[in-house]
Parts: structure tokens; sequence; C-alpha cells
């Protein structure tokens, strides 16, 4: 591992290769770094699969104009001469766009830009250990985007050492990924774990520092407990019963963090019935941000990514943040 990442790191940091799919994620996080005054980091990985003129990630061969002017390095966009090796290294046009793009949002001194030799998900993982945040970005409509890029979202959210974002960017009309702000709440999904305790307290830090209202939500799992379970409606009734109460205690638990912890937040709670995952992903129609735990009471112990977490990404329709 190189050492500019305990020096250059910092802040939000989005992965950037100037796809369509970067540039909407890249824009998302200079966004969210100007409303929450962080640092941004654009980090750009070259493949183990690079080689000049051919990528897996840019067939097209645009890595090969990096060559003539661009720095590539921490030290140019800290301000600092680079020198012959860097201007020569391999992607430095491309990291040097994202920058740019970045600095037309947040402008001079509050973005940084790394460029590392590896894979997307092993570099963003790595560079989580010195943020506070990591955005990348997703496909739309139940999927995430095919090859590297949906590979690098999906290992990030299961393995980064700090709160991580995954930013649709590939929506049906075109527009850009809301943000969470006054009018546009933020979601937290909460079932009384230790990762849920965690994401809440994340997800009210963001509803204030961007005067967001916080939507906090607890689903009542309804389902089959057992062979009897769907011809039996008493064994129903009765699971239905238990599991809405202790939702309703979660609730509670959430209401009496919160009035400490966040007094003057405007903040909302309810209780849902169905499935988690799905009801959690369903409100993200008119939501800047969804919240959740990277796992709850259901997972298993050896799991990095639970079933609601990774159902709520693969299917809500704003930015949706995993806690670990």
């Amino acid at each position: 591992m190189s050492e500019p990442f305990p020096d250059e790191v910092r802040g939000i940091v989005v992965g950037w290769d100037a796809s369509r799919g970067a540039r909407i994620a890249l824009d998302w996080a200079a966004e969210s770094a100007l409303r929450q005054g962080l640092h941004l980091t654009v980090l750009h990985c070259l493949d183990l699969y690079w080689s000049p003129g051919l990528s897996a990630v840019d067939p097209t061969g645009r890595y090969a104009e990096a060559g003539s002017t661009a720095d590539v390095t921490a030290q140019e966009t800290a301000g600092a001469e680079p020198d012959g090796e860097a201007r020569r290294s391999p992607g430095g046009a491309v990291l040097q766009e994202g920058v740019d793009r970045a600095t037309a949002v947040l402008g001079e001194g509050r973005v940084s830009g790394i460029q590392v030799h590896g894979t997307p998900a092993g570099q963003l993982v790595e560079a989580s250990r010195h943020a506070d945040l990591v955005v990348t970005g997703s496909r739309g409509r139940g999927r995430l985007l095919s090859g590297l890029l949906g590979s690098t979202s999906y290992a990030v959210t299961a393995h980064s050492r700090c709160p991580a974002i995954v930013v649709r960017t590939h929506t049906e009309d075109g527009h850009t990924p809301p943000h969470p702000g006054p009018g546009c709440r933020v979601v937290a999904g909460i079932d009384g774990s230790p990762h849920s305790e965690r994401s809440l307290a994340r997800a009210a830090d963001i509803a204030a520092r961007t005067d967001a209202p916080l939507h906090v939500v607890a689903v009542a799992e309804a389902g089959a407990v057992g062979p009897r379970a769907y011809s039996d409606p008493r064994t129903k009734g009765r699971h239905d019963r238990e599991t809405r109460s202790r939702a309703n205690d979660w609730l509670r638990e959430a209401k009496a963090i919160l009035g400490v912890t966040q007094p003057a937040l405007t903040v909302e709670y309810e209780v849902l019935s169905g499935d988690p995952g799905h009801a959690l992903a369903d409100l993200g129609f008119d939501a800047g941000l969804i919240v959740v735990g990277s796992r709850g009471r259901g997972g298993f112990a050896g799991l990095l990514l639970g079933s609601v977490s990774h159902t709520v990404i693969h299917e809500a329709l704003c930015p949706v943040m995993v806690v670990h």
C-alpha cells in the first residue's frame, strides 16, 4: 500500500474512472461534501489488468491521453510541483478531470486527487480506514452495475471501515440522485441491533448537518414461523403481534436516544409491516438518503452484509448508506 493514504485521504472519498456512472457519483459526493462541510478525495485506480491503449474499464484508450500534461499524484492536487514520472503516469488526465469537476463545486483547497495501482474495491476499502465516508455508484432497477463497478460497490459496502454510500447512477428519468435537505428526508431503518444503533446515530447526524427531517422506521416482519403459520390464522396473528410489539419497543428506544443526542431534530417515527428490505427500499422514492446497518438481528455472524441492507442497496431509488 502506498504512503499517501494516511496523509491525503480524508473526508469523503469517491471512486472515479471518468465513466458516466462515475460522473454522477462524483457530482453527488461533491455536493454532499459541500452541504456537510467536508473535504473530498477523488480516488482513481489503475486496475491490475490495465495496459496502454486497452483496458477492461477503458476500451477506448482514454487512459493513453495521460502522458502529456496532467499530474496524477496527490502532490499536484495539494499544490506541489509534480515530477516528470508523475506527468507520464497513465491515467493522469482522467484523474485531473475528476479533480477539476469536483473543484468546480467545492472550490480550491477542498478537493484532493490520488491515483493508486490495484483493484478499485481493495483500494477504496483501504482508503476507508482514513475517510469519513466512501461513495460508489450502482446501476438502477434491481441490480448493481455489472463488471468492475458492480463488484466494487458490493465489496466496498461489505468491507468498508467507515460508512459507505451507493449512489444510483442509472435512473430512468435521467435526474441526478437526490440529497437530504429541507423537505427531503433521511430514512433510518432500525431493528434494535448494535449495527442499527450506529446507523441511527449516523442518520441523525446527517439530518442535523443538512437540515433534513429524519424518518425512523422499524419493520414488523410478517411471515411464516413454522409449517402451520399460513394454515393457522392464530399462529400468524400471534407472530404479527409479537413482531409489531418489538418494533414499537425499538422506536421507543430510538426516541429516547434522539431526545438526548438530537433534541432539536424533526423526527417522524413509524412501524411498517412486511419484508424489512423491501419496505425500507420502497421509502426511497421521495427520500434523500436511506441509512441501514450492515447486519441486523437476523443475520449470520459471518456475513459482512446482511439480507436487508443488500436488498435496500439493490432496490432503493435514492442513495443508500451502509453503516458497520
